[in-house]
């Protein structure tokens, strides 16, 4: 029967289509546990089919299209509640200076998961194995959340409070990301193993983020963020501090990703899944490191 989701009914549901920020959020104080955000639907729609999630209240914002929007300053990106996950991989700014990011969206489900679902969903859905997570985490990513009490900047690192669960307060949704730019000589990747299943769900995902010191030679600083192997992404600090200040080896990118390795708790086929944090380590790590060398040469 959990093949067949998409063929069972929605459960009985009340729903508000607000104008404005201020009306949703007013709706969501007024509904607390019993309401739901609605924005393209991906996640939230088939988990109540399921029977995963029976919210009384949908409140729909479809019609904000003030969150619609994907905006860079040179200095800080900013991605609206509703820009959907395509636009956000095809957004030519970001392909150019936070191409690990474009990656990990197209990863996401299929082309019409991805017109329909937000990167701010992906966010809020909370899941463990959320590929864009990652990605965002070592590209030090934050929420702006919004709510009749007024507004707040949470670090992405500190959204997630365990398996679907957020640090979202009744009556706040989330209005926006915000992106600083990356630092100068710097590169990112993205790097995934897929479950062989029919929705093709991230086993492990590893994204990564390297700077290089003033002559190229030696990892000024490493971010390494990984998904689907604990309770929720986070950074792998441990593996990270093993390469910052030194020189890129192979030897020592197979350190970092043994270290990673370390740092995981996954739930199930555990030891698989660390084998595979190790690899992807070491290869997306490899990556960046080469395409860095490479904007040496360029310059």
């Amino acid at each position: 029967m959990e093949g067949l989701g998409y063929l069972l009914a929605l459960p009985r549901f009340e729903y508000f289509s607000p104008k404005t920020v201020e009306e949703a959020c007013s709706l969501l104080e007024r509904y607390g546990r019993e309401a739901r955000l609605l924005a393209g639907g991906t996640d939230l729609l088939v988990a109540m089919k399921k029977g995963k999630e029976a919210p009384r209240y949908l409140i729909g914002i479809k019609a904000l299209s003030d969150l619609d929007f994907i905006e860079y300053d040179g200095e800080l990106l900013r991605i609206g509640a509703l820009a959907t996950l395509q636009s956000v991989a095809d957004a030519p700014i970001i392909k150019e200076k936070f191409g690990l990011l474009a990656t990990a969206c197209k990863k996401v489900g299929t082309p019409q998961v991805r017109n329909m679902g937000t990167l701010v969903g992906n966010i809020c859905n909370a899941g463990p194995s959320q590929d864009t997570v990652p990605s965002l985490l070592v590209l030090g990513a934050r929420l702006k959340v919004v709510s009749s009490r007024g507004e707040r900047i949470i670090p992405l690192e500190d959204f997630p409070r365990g398996p679907f669960k957020t640090a979202l307060e009744d009556g706040e949704m989330v209005t926006e990301v915000q992106i600083p730019t990356p630092p100068p000589r710097s590169a990112g990747c993205y790097r995934w193993m897929t479950k062989r299943t029919e929705v093709d769900e991230t086993l492990v995902g590893v994204a990564v983020l390297v700077v290089a010191d003033p002559t190229h030679e030696r990892c000024e600083e490493a971010r390494i963020a990984l998904c689907s192997v604990a309770p929720t992404p986070f950074r792998a600090r441990r593996a990270e501090a093993l390469l910052r200040g030194k020189g890129i080896s192979e030897g020592l990118l197979e350190e970092a990703g043994r270290a990673a390795a370390e740092e995981t708790r996954p739930r199930g086929r555990a030891e698989y899944r660390k084998l595979l944090t190790s690899i992807l380590v070491k290869k997306a790590l490899t990556e960046a490191w080469e395409n860095l060398k490479g904007q040496e040469v360029v310059s």
